[in-house]
């Protein structure tokens, strides 16, 4: 028996309809909708502990992040790994079993949509989490919007979207600052990367929408217990996964100014390591 919710994402068949404010909006709302379940929010210092139980600096890495202990490019091996680990068989089942009473309650369009897109929030925060980034939730049932810009670049990033990983170094200096806080649609507005943000956006309310099967009609949407969508695949997420390690990595390199642009190789640095922390820290991971 299923639960009616109304749909808001229309087919793709509309797509070439909307414009960029309208798959903007359809991305961040998706994003609102998906995060309500449980089963998609990724506990970050639960998450920490299990990857680094057996690590003597285990204090640090909750504190400052685990780019405070390791190198990058360790850690960049370990993205790798929780990669494969998040997309095996046994994993899929139990994020999909998650999904509460094996119903998709979310007014978010088909069920292959709300797997698809939740699987990769979900894997998209355990990847910014070993690369230092902030919890993105702060406790509240609903994302704040700072939290919800922060996850669209995540998903720019994974789908290859244009101007992504410039998205993902300037979130990193600018919003993070601000995480604990709610950031006003209009605060946003006002910033000089916000067409950037928009641009990004609209790409990936483009896949929300090529994504949905939904009419804008009450729709009944059920998840058999166990049952996954065959979008959920290794092969499906490892190279998601891999661009936006790859960009987190670059992020951590120092490859991105104050206002997110691309620097050139000699003019590069660590953001870390401006006040000696990786250089003093940073200690291979054992394979």
């Amino acid at each position: 028996m299923g639960v009616k919710h109304s749909v808001s994402y229309q087919s793709g068949e509309n797509m070439a309809k909307k414009n960029d404010e309208e798959l903007y909006d359809a991305a961040i709302a998706m994003i609102g909708s998906v995060t309500k379940l449980p089963a998609i929010r990724v506990d970050r210092d639960a998450f920490l502990r299990q990857q680094f139980a057996d690590s003597e600096y285990l204090d640090e890495i909750l504190e400052h992040g685990p780019q405070y202990v390791y190198t990058v490019e360790s850690l960049r091996r370990k993205a790798d790994e929780v990669i494969k680990q998040s997309t095996n068989r046994t994993t899929l089942a139990a994020f999909v079993a998650g999904i509460p009473g094996g119903v998709a309650a979310v007014a978010a369009g088909s069920a292959d949509m709300i797997q698809y897109f939740g699987f990769a929030i979900n894997l998209a925060q355990k990847i910014a989490y070993l690369f230092g980034e902030d919890d993105l939730f702060s406790g509240e049932s609903e994302l704040n919007e700072g939290a919800k810009v922060r996850i669209l670049a995540y998903l720019g990033a994974m789908f290859g979207a244009s101007g992504a990983a410039a998205m993902v170094g300037k979130l990193a200096k600018e919003v993070g600052k601000n995480m604990g806080k709610k950031i006003p649609q209009q605060a946003l507005m006002k910033t000089t990367w916000y067409p950037l943000l928009k641009k990004v956006g609209a790409m990936v309310g483009k896949k929300v929408v090529k994504e949905s099967v939904g009419k804008a009609v009450t729709k009944v949407v059920p998840v058999v217990g166990g049952a996954i969508s065959g979008a959920i695949t290794y092969a499906t997420f490892k190279p998601m996964g891999g661009r936006l390690a790859d960009v987190l990595v670059r992020n951590l390199n120092g490859e991105f100014d104050e206002a997110g642009m691309e620097l050139r190789p000699e003019f590069r640095h660590a953001d870390a390591a401006e006040d000696g922390e990786v250089t003093i820290h940073a200690i291979e991971i054992n394979d």
